[in-house]
């Protein structure tokens, strides 16, 4: 009897049943639409829906957790949410997390400004004008766009819209964000005929905090999932 337990066990041990009774992780994601957002206590969007297929076939579970900017890069450097997806600037240790081997999408950097005639292709090209900035972004930047580097950053924002509400009311010339948070905002562009300048594009990542239960099994089976 004792021989057949320890072989039932054996056999528990060592199939997808078991392996699937990881608990769910915490992702901690900010409201950045069309990508994630909150849609009546449920995360929607493009990543997202790549987020729930990849889980789902990775067998993992996870509770989206939505906080402002900054308090979701606190909460992940403190363990407070065990993963979440952005670019690699983002993440100031990088040593302290698993980092997917492939992107979960790509976002593409751009600038709206109120004068189509400019002539923005790089973030260089933002020298000189009145500069409208989203609080906690990095943009991808290794140094910071303020006075000191040449830039005249004259407001920073809480998010895209609140950019776009500065443009209308003269506060900057040119915002600096992402095309389609600018582009999913429920907002009359066409009265201020604003034009958006690409400058670059970046891959997210998923970044999972090594102090997260059973870390290096959960990104293995979430890179596997992603072949």
């Amino acid at each position: 009897m004792r021989l057949l337990i320890i072989s039932i066990l054996c056999v528990l041990l060592t199939t997808p049943l078991f392996a699937t009774q990881i608990m769910p992780l915490n992702w901690g994601y900010i409201n950045f639409n069309p990508y994630h957002f909150n849609d009546n206590d449920k995360v929607e969007g493009e990543i997202a829906d790549v987020v729930e297929q990849i889980f789902k076939k990775a067998q993992l579970r996870y509770t989206p957790i939505q906080l402002p900017n900054k308090r979701a890069k606190l909460y992940l450097e403190q363990g407070r949410v065990d993963f979440t997806i952005v670019i690699e600037s983002y993440v100031n240790q990088p040593n302290n997390y698993l980092k997917s081997k492939l992107p979960f999408y790509l976002i593409k950097l751009g600038a709206v400004c109120r004068n189509k005639n400019y002539n923005i292709q790089s973030v260089d090209d933002l020298k000189g004008i009145r500069l409208i900035l989203l609080t906690g972004y990095s943009y991808g930047l290794d140094f910071e766009l303020n006075e000191q580097n040449g830039f005249n950053v004259v407001l920073k924002a809480e998010n895209h819209f609140q950019a776009l509400r500065a443009l209308e009311y003269d506060r900057g010339d040119c915002a600096l964000g992402y095309k389609g948070p600018f582009q999913a905002e429920e907002y009359d562009q066409s009265k201020l005929n604003l034009h958006f300048f690409p400058m670059d594009e970046f891959p997210v990542y998923l970044y999972l905090n090594k102090k997260a239960a059973n870390a290096d099994d959960v990104m293995k089976r979430i890179n596997n999932a992603m072949q």
